[in-house]
């Protein structure tokens, strides 16, 4: 993994272009500094590359789901995640950690969840809700209810989703009701929390 800091020339390493007999491409991912922690100044990285395998593969992953159009949410929440864990592992002055969020603004957070549920909710309305920054928000939100907000939401409408697809409702059906752009989006998220698509559970209900 490459860590670039602002202003410096970006360019392919040595080892990147012998792999690629000179054609490399480059995925970049340019961080806006509000989902840097508040306070803490500009993370420094004296290394250029890190081998850290399981960020690596977070950040393909994130990759992945921006290209197949992922919810919005999750996606952020994914990046913030990944951030928090690039600056615990390899910044050169890590910064102070926040108390977490009073149970009450948790709960307004929650309650927006649910009566939200099929609504294209992004990071920034919950955030507001809380009053907190969004780094702050689903590090308190994990701690409170195990899960970051847009797993939370994603159980919520898997949830509904079961309700749904017993009561004989297509899966087409069911995944435009809850939000989803498509079906496809809804069995990916049913295999990765169920181990099956969401047709085949409702062939095992109905």
């Amino acid at each position: 993994m490459t860590v670039i800091e602002p202003h410096e020339v970006v360019s392919c390493l040595d080892q990147d272009k012998a792999a690629a007999d000179g054609q490399a491409i480059v995925q970049l991912m340019f961080i806006d500094a509000g989902l840097m922690p508040v306070g803490t100044g500009r993370p420094r990285f004296h290394e250029v590359t890190y081998p850290d395998r399981s960020l690596f593969n977070g950040i393909t992953a994130l990759h992945r789901g921006l290209a197949h159009g992922e919810d919005e949410l999750a996606l952020e929440s994914s990046l913030i995640h990944l951030l928090t864990v690039l600056l615990a592992r390899h910044e050169d002055a890590p910064g102070a950690v926040s108390p977490t969020l009073r149970p009450r603004a948790l709960r307004q957070v929650r309650e927006m969840l649910h009566s939200q549920l099929s609504s294209n909710i992004k990071l920034d309305d919950l955030a507001a809700v809380a009053g907190c920054s969004k780094r702050h928000l689903i590090r308190s939100f994990r701690q409170a209810y195990g899960v970051p907000p847009h797993h939370y939401r994603t159980l919520l409408r898997l949830a509904r989703a079961k309700s749904l697809l017993a009561a004989g409702r297509s899966v087409a059906e069911t995944a435009a009701e809850l939000g989803y752009c498509d079906q496809s989006q809804l069995n990916r998220h049913f295999r990765r929390e169920f181990g099956m698509s969401a047709g085949g559970y409702a062939r095992t209900v109905r």
